[in-house]
């Protein structure tokens, strides 16, 4: 028997789906691919309605034995054919679990799988994610333990580099509670000292580990902060950003989440455009101060809530290990999406004068659902945004003052 380690933070053991309960249910939206046996088993189902449905909204493609059919969405809904008038799966009523395709029985689920350990996310696009992340406090807090297997996963081993690199930058947002800003500014200086080393081996990992201790040591004194704040910023740059991430979202398709974020993004169009009395930088200083002065102090009492979110984005993106992209260059694209979602809820607390938890859960996992639903999402999204950052990654630090 082989040893795997499986790591996960508190929020994915503490998960359950609401079901018919949920405030936007996921059996829409998707392209479902199922396989040739489960395309069997339904088409051939002892109940009725499993199998009319089946023949009715499946096409079978057979381009492959796990890509034999593809479910048939309804035309004026979007949803699911499965889904019945309790708000719930027909399939795992019926048929139990085990009957759902890959793709309904994983969601929110997701995995990053190594030779010897598996390391466990949800995906913060479901509503009841963003929920926990948002309103526990030990969200966030990781457990590891072993379970035996008969052998070692088929997959590469973790790099114990990058493991402690992710645990460096997690460390660096941990330090601070609702100041996240001072802690991204930590992360940002910490990247670009690993961008000077030219190999992390394990002797250069001791001076990387001894610039972490100086930084974590200077987000303590509240030396970092005052760095930051003394910092001059460029308003053209949070400008530029707001515009083009609110036109990528106006434009897209209606799909799931987009009713729900269209709902904030009004209130921010409402609170930049609705009166000609300031100019577009004047304005959106005015809505970042609803920022300070209504929305940190609703969450006064849950102040983590907002770290917990960056957390979030750290773990569930493996940062800042990513394959093809630079970590500035990532760090750049989480802290665009941070700003933004930031100001919609600033622009949503400066027009009814206060801001709900709700509030917040419902413009992170639209805004998830729409820009990072699935991979081909995600670098559509990302694309879409990178035309702002001129070439210049550390133009980040302008979002965080």
């Amino acid at each position: 028997m082989r040893e795997i380690l499986i790591n996960e933070p508190a929020f994915v053991r503490s998960f359950s789906c609401t079901g018919g309960a949920c405030r936007d249910h996921c059996c829409k939206g998707w392209q479902i691919t199922l396989d040739k046996q489960t395309v069997k088993k339904y088409t051939t189902s002892k109940d009725f309605t499993i199998r009319t449905i089946a023949e009715q909204s499946i096409d079978i493609v057979k381009k492959s034995q796990q890509d034999w059919g593809i479910v048939k969405f309804s035309p004026l809904t979007g949803n699911c054919p499965y889904f019945d008038e309790d708000r719930l799966c027909r399939v795992q009523k019926s048929m139990g679990a085990q009957a759902l395709s890959h793709t309904c029985s994983m969601f929110p689920r997701s995995n990053r799988v190594y030779k010897a350990e598996i390391q466990h996310s949800l995906n913060i696009s479901c509503p009841e994610v963003a929920s926990i992340i948002f309103s526990d406090a030990d969200a966030m807090r990781f457990s590891e333990r072993v379970v035996l297997q008969d052998k070692f996963n088929n997959a590469n081993p973790i790099s114990a580099q990058n493991k402690l690199l992710n645990l460096f930058c997690l460390s660096l947002i941990d330090f601070v509670e609702t100041d996240v800003e001072t802690g991204l500014y930590a992360t940002i200086k910490f990247l670009m000292f690993i961008e000077k080393v030219e190999t992390i081996d394990d002797a250069s990992l001791v001076e990387i580990e001894n610039a972490y201790a100086v930084l974590a040591g200077q987000l303590q004194s509240g030396e970092m902060k005052q760095e930051l704040a003394a910092l001059s910023t460029d308003k053209k740059v949070k400008v530029s950003l707001v515009l083009l991430m609110q036109d990528f979202f106006r434009k897209k398709a209606t799909t799931r989440g987009s009713g729900v974020l269209n709902y904030y993004i009004d209130y921010l169009l409402h609170a930049l455009f609705a009166q000609q009395d300031a100019g577009l930088e004047e304005k959106i200083t005015a809505i970042e101060n609803a920022w300070q002065e209504i929305v940190l102090p609703s969450f006064e009492e849950s102040g983590f809530a907002i770290k917990n979110f960056i957390l979030y984005k750290f773990w569930q993106n493996n940062f800042p290990n990513y394959q093809s992209v630079p970590p500035l260059r990532a760090l750049y694209m989480i802290v665009a999406e941070y700003y933004f979602i930031k100001l919609l809820a600033s622009a949503c607390a400066k027009h009814k004068g206060s801001i709900e938890r709700d509030d917040l859960v419902n413009i992170v996992y639209s805004f998830h659902s729409l820009s990072q639903h699935n991979k081909a999402l995600t670098e559509t999204f990302y694309g879409h945004i990178e035309s702002v950052r001129s070439g210049d990654d550390l133009s980040m630090i302008h979002l965080l003052g």
